[in-house]
């Protein structure tokens, strides 16, 4: 009878321990519900930022990288991607590429992956600082636009991996 006491109390502590750890790591996740699915987005990686409209839920990466100005903002827009959405060179059946100069010597970068019942905007401004882009301007000429995606290729392949990873 005494055994039988410490097994249960045994089973009991694994239990506890074995909850306590789900339900940290749900809490390291947010949870976004688009058109019956849920999309984990992790916590460690993403900051959730305030969302100005109830469509869209938008997070800014906690790391940036070497190249870039400012960090790295997804939003997940919980609609279906329009044809007006889609714009810019198209890369594959679902995604779409835009660079245009915002400020001197940065290229901001945009990419959109439509995901069917929702879609996902990445937005990315790099420094042009030592690559010879200082005066030329993506969206003058086809030229112009290829130069840039050979420059950032790396970083437009990273993005497209993260927006089918983790959104």
């Amino acid at each position: 009878m005494k055994n039988n006491k410490k097994i249960i109390i045994g089973l009991v502590i694994i239990l506890l321990i074995g909850a306590y750890f789900a339900w940290n790591q749900k809490n390291d996740l947010y949870l976004i519900d688009v058109g019956g699915q849920t999309t984990e987005v992790s916590e460690e990686k993403w900051k959730k930022i305030e969302d100005s409209d109830s469509y869209a839920k938008n997070f800014e990466a906690r790391n940036k990288t070497s190249k870039e100005e400012f960090s790295q903002i997804i939003t997940v827009f919980l609609n279906t991607m329009t044809s007006d959405r889609m714009i810019g060179e198209k890369i594959t059946d679902n995604e779409y590429l835009q660079m245009f100069i915002v400020h001197p010597d940065t290229v901001t970068v945009q990419i959109r992956s439509n995901k069917i019942q929702y879609w996902v905007l990445s937005r990315q401004t790099f420094s042009i600082a030592n690559l010879g882009l200082e005066n030329i301007n993506p969206e003058e000429s086809e030229t112009n636009f290829n130069l840039y995606r050979v420059a950032f290729q790396n970083e437009i392949d990273n993005t497209r991996f993260i927006l089918d990873s983790e959104f």
